[in-house]
């Protein structure tokens, strides 16, 4: 144990954590000390300082960064070969050699699938199943053409009845013509009417009331300052999507409805 002494206002340093610790009073008995660094340096009372559950968050932490330092590696890695071959893809469809990229792309979806499977393997999570074939009409609201298209036409091979918008002006120009979807997709940063606009439109409007509305993003929704449930936004979907978890929400949502 190191031993020293010091007056009110003198200050010990520590140097390899950029901290110091200074006497700020002394009273009936009672030293009040003062410490200052940096916000990551962990501060106890001894009668309080639970060793084992300290041990034990250390080791969540650990895993943690591990998992985390494990999945960058991985993603880093797996991703060569897709963006290769979305090149060589490129390179063939401009030289009309139709049968060779469909066979490039074949061999991305499986490096994609692989990816997948490697970064549930790392998080230790299951590998959902493909979301059962929902049945309904959904308004897809998103000012990007080549994602809104993909998408639609992933939902419409899933079983949905799918109609599109460019932003919230023209959604909110579909529902007042009378025509009601069992849900909107909403995108949030859009040009003319943005989603949290538009989803504020929507829950004014008693025709609309209980029109469901998933909101899909790729910031934090706190962002956007909107109710979460029937006055608000029902559901939160981040970018990029994963399409098959998306089908699962839109089937429980449809299926409820039916009930």
């Amino acid at each position: 144990m190191l031993v020293l002494s010091r007056r009110v206002h003198e200050k010990l340093l520590l140097p390899t954590i950029n901290a110091s610790i200074s006497v700020v009073a002394l009273k009936s008995g009672v030293v009040r000390l003062g410490f200052e660094g940096p916000e990551g340096v962990p501060i106890f009372r001894e009668e309080i300082f639970d060793a084992e559950q300290w041990k034990a968050q250390q080791q969540d932490r650990s895993t943690t960064e591990e998992k985390l330092g494990k999945l960058q590696h991985l993603i880093r890695n797996r991703l060569n070969a897709p963006m290769v071959g979305l090149a060589l893809m490129r390179r063939q469809l401009e030289l009309g050699l139709d049968g060779q990229a469909r066979e490039t792309l074949e061999r991305i979806e499986k490096e994609m699938r692989t990816l997948r499977e490697r970064i549930e393997e790392v998080e230790a999570g299951p590998v959902a199943p493909p979301a059962p074939a929902p049945r309904g009409r959904a308004l897809l609201v998103e000012d990007d053409q080549n994602e809104c298209e993909l998408l639609a036409g992933f939902l419409r091979l899933a079983g949905l009845e799918v109609d599109t918008a460019g932003d919230g002006a023209d959604a909110l120009d579909y529902l007042r013509q009378g025509r009601r979807p069992d849900v909107v997709l909403l995108d949030m940063v859009m040009p003319r009417c943005d989603g949290p606009s538009t989803v504020k439109e929507i829950r004014r409007d008693p025709a609309l009331g209980g029109l469901k509305i998933f909101g899909v993003t790729g910031m934090s929704p706190e962002r956007f300052d909107l109710e979460r449930g029937p006055g608000g936004v029902d559901d939160w979907f981040s970018k990029p999507l994963n399409p098959e978890a998306l089908l699962r929400a839109l089937q429980a949502q449809l299926a409820g409805r039916g009930g």
